[in-house]
């Protein structure tokens, strides 16, 4: 947990896929980690100690008990990469207050609570993402309330520099715990009803 003075929010940090190397130390969560106490967000991340979708869940809802027995009155928002953003996608908790999606798989989108849900959420989607490429994940969420679908240029599903995505969630986590802008900097901007 990396805390902030006077937070004006907390954003749990969820890493990509564990048997692939993903952990909390990549670089995208590491990067939102050190910078979101700039910010006024405490950042909490954790290591997945299962792959397994209904496991890495109860890890997310156990993060974020933790987090209310200290802070009850603070926004909560989900950011997940990858495998991270498929199951942030499956926690439609009463507590989170967004969710920025980037890279998520299509194929766990399909297991999505939050779709019909009107919180705001930002996917961000890689321009040349082998997996789950713009156009694909933009028909997975097309009738998706409160959700934003933009892509990142230049960039594949494993991002390469990671500085702009960060840049981008930070602006996006900064607008959404002072209650502002919560669309993605991101290009290719599309809002479905």
């Amino acid at each position: 947990m990396n805390i902030a003075d006077d937070a004006e929010g907390l954003a749990v940090l969820l890493h990509p896929h564990p048997h692939f190397g993903g952990n909390r130390f990549h670089p995208f969560i590491d990067g939102l980690f050190r910078r979101l106490p700039d910010l006024a967000v405490t950042a909490i991340r954790f290591d997945f100690a299962s792959a397994e979708p209904p496991a890495a869940r109860q890890e997310v809802v156990a993060a974020l008990d933790e987090a209310f027995s200290r802070w009850t009155e603070l926004p909560v928002f989900l950011v997940g990469y990858s495998f991270g953003a498929g199951i942030a996608a499956e926690v439609a908790d009463r507590r989170i207050a967004g969710w920025y999606l980037l890279a998520p798989p299509e194929a766990m989108l399909s297991a999505a609570t939050i779709g019909g849900d009107p919180r705001p959420k930002a996917i961000v989607v890689p321009e040349y993402d082998q997996f789950s490429p713009p156009a694909t994940i933009a028909h997975a969420v097309a009738v998706w309330e409160g959700t934003t679908v933009t892509t990142l240029p230049d960039a594949d599903h494993f991002l390469g520099q990671t500085g702009p995505v960060v840049d981008d969630a930070l602006r996006w986590i900064e607008g959404m715990a002072q209650g502002g802008s919560t669309s993605s900097a991101a290009e290719s901007e599309r809002t479905p009803r």
